[in-house]
This record gives structure tokens, C-alpha cells and sequence, in this order.
């Protein structure tokens, strides 16, 4: 039987680095796509990038409600100076499919409307372990 220092410590680690929940393999959303998933009591939503990496939003828009899993992957337009933009190398959206709201998949933040925590998404951590993509709420 572990002794409550053991239990008291685990149940420490566990809410620090969040509760863990296997969402899926790690082939099953393909470069380019999200996906939507429940984890505990939440919608989440699974993007994976270009690269194969990962990324984990809440799955609601805060503009309307509309599910973001519904949504397209792009790069980030940037501007260095005013008239020029491109595509950022390095740097994804998730747009969302109902009026085209976009969220960093970085910051979870609007990036044509910085600095408004209204228009804001919860991000979470995710990991590859053992080939299953895993998020800690």
C-alpha cells in the first residue's frame, strides 16, 4: 500500500503538469488538418502543422460559439513594414469556418487583434508519447 507522502506527491505531480489524456495515434489527424475531441469535460481541438507537430486549442470560437475543429490550418500573414505581407514560415492560424476569426495556434490570440483576452483561445500541452498524441488539461 503507498503511504500518503506517495499519494500526496502524485496527486501534486498530476495537478502541476495536468491531467493526462490520450487522444489518438499519432497518424491519425495528417499534417495540414484538425480535429476535434472531448478530454474530460472539454472540446478540444488537435492541429497538426506542416511539420507534423502539434498543437491543442479549446474547440470553441469566443466570437460565436462555432466549433474550431470545423476550421482550416494557414501560415500567419506578417508585415514588416506598412503595404508588404507574407506568409510566416513558421507561424499557424486556425481559422475559424463561420465569419474567418483567426487564432495563433502558438498564443491562442487574435493576431489582427492583439491584446484582447475576450477574442483569446485556451492552448494546452501536448505531447507524442509512445505514438500517441497526448494533452494535459
Amino acid at each position: 500500500m503507498a503511504s500518503r507522502q506517495t499519494v500526496r506527491q502524485t496527486v501534486r505531480e498530476t495537478a502541476s503538469s495536468g491531467e493526462r489524456h490520450v487522444l489518438c495515434g499519432q497518424g491519425e489527424v495528417p499534417p495540414g488538418t484538425v480535429k476535434g475531441f472531448r478530454a474530460g469535460n472539454r472540446r478540444i481541438a488537435l492541429a497538426c502543422l506542416d511539420d507534423g507537430t502539434f498543437r491543442v486549442v479549446a474547440d470553441t470560437c469566443p466570437h460565436q460559439a462555432a466549433r474550431l475543429s470545423l476550421g482550416s490550418i494557414e501560415r500567419m500573414w506578417v508585415s514588416e513594414a506598412p503595404g508588404t505581407h507574407r506568409r510566416a514560415e513558421n507561424r499557424n492560424v486556425l481559422l475559424c469556418p463561420w465569419h474567418g476569426f483567426e487564432f495563433d495556434l502558438e498564443t491562442g490570440g487574435d493576431p489582427c487583434v492583439p491584446g484582447r483576452p475576450d477574442l483569446k483561445l485556451k492552448t494546452y500541452r501536448v505531447e507524442v508519447e509512445d505514438g500517441q498524441i497526448a494533452v494535459y488539461l
